[in-house]
This record gives C-alpha cells, sequence and structure tokens, in this order.
C-alpha cells in the first residue's frame, strides 16, 4: 500500500473536469486508487465519488494505492494533481 497527501492548488478544486482526469488516470492502473478528503473516501474510478469529496483550493487529499503498480500511480495522481491539471502524465 502507497499513500501520499498532496495540497490541491487548482483555483476551482476538484469539479467535473479534474475529477474526470483523475478517474482516467486512475483506471490506466491494475491498483486499486483512493481518495481521501476531510474524512471521506472515494473510489478513484468513480467521477461522482470523486466529485462528491468537493475538495477545494488550498486543501490537502489523501491519494491511497493498493496493487501490483501502486507506486506508479501514486506517482502519476500527485503530479496531476500538483500541476493543478493542466496535463495527463504520461504512463
Amino acid at each position: 500500500m502507497q499513500k501520499r497527501q498532496v495540497n490541491v492548488t487548482n483555483p476551482f478544486g476538484v469539479h467535473a473536469r479534474p475529477s474526470a482526469m483523475i478517474v482516467q488516470l486512475a483506471s490506466r492502473f491494475r491498483s486499486r486508487v483512493s481518495l481521501t478528503f476531510n474524512g471521506h473516501t472515494a473510489n478513484g474510478r468513480s467521477i461522482v465519488a470523486v466529485m462528491l469529496l468537493a475538495a477545494g483550493v488550498g486543501t490537502t487529499i489523501t491519494v491511497e494505492a493498493i496493487g501490483p503498480d501502486e507506486r506508479e500511480a501514486i506517482d502519476a495522481l500527485v503530479e496531476l494533481i500538483s500541476s493543478r491539471f493542466e496535463k495527463l502524465p504520461v504512463t
């Protein structure tokens, strides 16, 4: 299991487009991915669950992955969130 915290720097937080990007990226990995914010955990492959986290700018979310490519999944998701959702990392 890999787990890392990352700050949301996108001025609009994790809204529809960033949520879709998270789901698209998480779906590339075999590991199970989840995101946690404010005591709520979302499946990283569910756009509705990720959007319902309602993580705004300046908040910290925890990204967790369990599986054979967990390190790569965490690295890619942290890169995406840290980059203000400007582009999907190449995996």
